[in-house]
């Protein structure tokens, strides 16, 4: 008898093991969005994920960024290109400092091609504009993720939309 209750106990304790384990890696997922094939006329012609995305990442800031990982689309088609950048962070707390550290250099660096600085709202993401390099820029954050896209002004809401909602 003792030792069918001895069993039990680490029957008990090894589902407990693997329940865990499963809640684990469902709270480790990325969520890292899934791009449209096509937005308001613009194909996606290009997905850089993984290793290569966090180097492209990290070439365009100048520096290495501390992110968990990364994806860049680009986006072409009738004379109009766009491009979504998005990192994913280690924490969301994480991601709101490095969201205020690139917001805060782009308003006031000295040598910032970017100009018109503007706070929008959608379905309840602060957006933040911005005009330079013959495009609009909307950098936005959900929850660990942050977002670059730059597109022409008829296009950006459009790209906005598709990921925001």
């Amino acid at each position: 008898m003792e030792r069918k209750l001895a069993m039990l106990h680490n029957m008990r304790k090894c589902i407990i093991f693997i329940l865990f384990s499963f809640f684990l890696l469902g709270c480790n997922q990325s969520h890292l969005p899934v791009f449209q094939e096509e937005i308001r006329g613009l194909k996606l012609v290009q997905l850089i994920t993984g290793k290569d995305a966090l180097y492209a990442i990290s070439k365009l800031h100048g520096k290495k960024i501390n992110v968990t990982s990364g994806m860049v689309a680009f986006y072409q088609g009738e004379g109009e290109k766009a491009t979504v950048w998005v990192s994913e962070s280690f924490s969301t707390d994480d991601a709101i400092q490095q969201t205020e550290i690139m917001i805060e250099k782009m308003r006031s660096g000295k040598r910032s091609p970017f100009s018109g600085y503007e706070e929008i709202g959608q379905a309840g993401v602060n957006i933040y504009s911005f005009k330079g390099m013959g495009q609009v820029h909307y950098i936005f954050r959900i929850s660990k993720s942050i977002y670059w896209v730059t597109a022409n002004p008829g296009t950006i809401d459009e790209l906005c939309k598709s990921i925001v909602g």
